[in-house]
């Protein structure tokens, strides 16, 4: 007899069509097939800079709200990386990039950090939770396809997918979905589902404000 899905293979489950929808997204080919233009990736050098700083801010809420002390590291250490490594990484990729991103390109994708926070606001821990395990579910997913089988461009393109395609990202998916598998029963999983179909349908706005 097969064992019950976990809460995170139910979202999994739930979501596979909108996630389907992301993975097909415009800037996913093209970053795949090495074909984006300079200037539509100085964009999302932009965009997603300013993104990391909100994942920051959501990995520190969690760590206020953090049921016990494994949870309180994990996310200590995911603001540790956020603010470390990967900002290191847009700092270096956009001095060296060779076109510099356009003047509204921050403003065209506001769309996921407002949402991610809105929904933060609205339900805490678990919701921090369920959105960062949408969003990392779906670099993860596609990193690994581009990073497997792409013609991802070598230098900074080929550095960030390679980042999303690596066991230490891999094993920060895994501990997301325990985290939610080990979410309160009293929290529907109706709720969940809303929660983490919305964050893919704003990483796809998010990933088409790039090209304008």
């Amino acid at each position: 007899m097969a064992l019950p899905l976990t809460r995170s293979e139910r979202l999994l489950k739930a979501a596979a069509p909108v996630m389907e929808q992301a993975l097909r997204m415009r800037f996913v080919t093209e970053i795949t097939a090495g074909t984006i233009s300079d200037a539509d990736y100085a964009d999302y050098l932009e965009i997603e800079a300013a993104f990391v700083e909100t994942a920051t801010r959501l990995h520190g809420l969690a760590v206020w709200g953090a049921p016990d002390r494994t949870a309180l590291e994990r996310n200590a250490r995911a603001v540790h990386t956020l603010t470390t490594t990967q900002a290191d990484y847009f700092r270096e990729a956009r001095a060296a990039w060779p076109v510099p991103a356009r003047p509204d390109a921050a403003r065209r994708a506001e769309v996921l950090s407002r949402y991610a926070l809105d929904v933060a606001r609205e339900g805490g821990y678990p919701a921090v939770m369920t959105i960062l395990f949408a969003a990392e579910s779906l670099y993860l997913t596609w990193c690994t396809r581009a990073h497997e089988r792409g013609a991802v461009p070598d230098g900074a393109m080929s550095a960030w997918v390679a980042l999303h395609a690596d066991q230490a990202f891999r094993d920060g998916v895994r501990a997301l979905a325990a985290e939610v598998d080990a979410l309160p029963d009293d929290i529907p999983q109706e709720r969940l589902t809303r929660w983490f179909t919305g964050m893919l349908e704003a990483e796809i706005a998010f990933h088409d404000a790039v090209f304008g």
